[in-house]
């Protein structure tokens, strides 16, 4: 702006005493002259240095006493609405609001130097990431989270040395991007088998951070920042805190902090789309399954295995029927689908007892027995369509910095389909059967 003006000044003065110039030409030269109101008009303009130069440049209309009066009056007032303004923006300079308004403007603008201040906010970043190199992501990341960024200064209080100016800020609702974003970390940090490996870095936390909010539509809100600030040689100084930096970002990074951003029932549903999720192989790398039901038999256990994780990953899911927060524990009762190993089991004693009643079970050698009745497991896994739920209840707490999910040994027996009672079952109907031998 101050450019602008200083080059109208030099442009509108140079027009006023090369028209004068002309003037005097055209009345040598008995032409058609420039009107006097052209003239008057051009140094009302702020053009009239240039005109009064003119006239005693070119001796013309130094005469005219409405020139000679009229164009000194008009300069003699224009330097004196300059010198007031110079004034009025002088004592405007020195307030402590002014200091305010120009880091307001750089946020607004949003130069790369704003830009990189707000990344190094080191509370900004979440405090699980590791540091990294900051990349244009991140850049674009702060660039969104400003792009509604508007203020309006309320109130400013002088005391000496001291002041605190207070402004209310517009911009987006950071309560609900950071409840996005923090679920995005979370999945992130629960993600069983990640596509990447690799430790966390600022920067990819910044790109989650842009993700987010080009996925998302937020509404605006208004906050209220104060800037306190302390006068040192005449010249204001924003005194910078935590409590601003905050205030600045919406109260973003106390939500971040917010150790009850997430409700104890989305985190909860949050480890469980995890395992939802898992693949068959994924599942028998998770389980570290080998050899589950300890038949020892070479030549089938892998194929059992096999059939056994294939109908979890077709069977499993989870419900949350309840969840219930008090303070910092919760207690969830969740229903977990699984396969039927109760089904599978007594099938499988049928074929069992079935072939234990031939003639063929008492010649067969050992290794042919083991590969047979392995068998004949492989076969009620492959034909089971059963699937079965139980109602289990867990307990996990708030560690201070979000909700810590334990899923106890009941959640395992009821994701593997109940088999430490299906094994009872199918042990103690073996026993009742030899009792029942004898006797018949």
């Amino acid at each position: 702006m101050k450019t602008f003006f200083i080059t109208y000044i030099i442009l509108i003065n140079i027009i006023g005493l090369l028209i004068m110039g002309l003037d005097k030409l055209k009345a040598r030269r008995r032409k058609k002259r420039i009107p006097e109101r052209i003239l008057f008009l051009t140094a009302l303009i702020f053009g009239s240095v240039g005109i009064m130069t003119g006239m005693y440049l070119f001796h013309h209309k130094t005469k005219k006493l409405r020139f000679s009066v009229g164009i000194p009056v008009i300069l003699a007032v224009q330097l004196l609405l300059v010198g007031l303004l110079w004034f009025w923006n002088r004592q405007e300079m020195d307030r402590p609001s002014r200091a305010v308004l120009q880091e307001l403007e750089q946020i607004r603008e949003l130069d790369e130097d704003t830009i990189s201040s707000f990344i190094s906010y080191e509370n900004l970043m979440n405090s699980n990431l590791a540091s990294g190199e900051i990349g244009s992501d991140a850049a674009e990341a702060v660039r969104l989270f400003f792009e509604n960024f508007s203020y309006s200064l309320t109130q400013e209080k002088i005391d000496g040395d001291e002041a605190t100016v207070t402004v209310q800020i517009t911009n987006i609702d950071t309560r609900a991007l950071a409840r996005d974003l923090c679920t995005e970390i979370l999945k992130k940090t629960v993600e069983i088998y990640p596509e990447d490996n690799t430790e966390s870095t600022t920067n990819d936390y910044y790109c989650l951070l842009r993700d987010t909010l080009i996925s998302n539509t937020y509404d605006t809100v208004d906050t209220t920042a104060y800037f306190h600030l302390q006068k040192t040689d005449g010249v204001w100084t924003i005194l910078s805190d935590s409590a601003l930096e905050d205030e600045l970002v919406g109260g973003f990074i106390t939500c971040m902090n917010d150790p009850y951003i997430l409700s104890a029932s989305e985190v909860l549903e949050i480890h469980l789309d995890a395992l939802r999720g898992l693949t068959a192989d994924e599942w028998m790398d998770y389980l570290d399954v080998e050899d589950i039901f300890a038949t020892c038999n070479t030549e089938y256990y892998s194929l059992i295995d096999e059939a056994y994780i294939r109908q979890l990953t077709d069977a499993f899911d989870c419900e949350v029927l309840r969840c219930t927060e008090n303070g910092s524990s919760a207690e969830a009762v969740i229903r977990v689908t699984s396969v039927d190993m109760t089904s599978v089991l007594e099938v499988y004693k049928e074929a069992l007892l079935s072939y234990a009643g031939t003639t063929q079970s008492i010649r067969d050698d050992s290794v042919t027995l083991s590969n047979e009745t392995s068998r004949l497991l492989l076969e009620a896994l492959q034909e089971n369509t059963a699937a079965a739920s139980t109602d289990i209840t867990l307990t996990f707490s708030n560690n201070g910095y979000t909700w810590e999910v334990y899923f106890n040994a009941e959640f395992t027996d009821a994701l593997m389909g109940g088999m430490t009672a299906a094994i009872e079952a199918f042990s103690s109907s073996g026993e009742e059967s030899q009792e029942v031998s004898p006797s018949e």
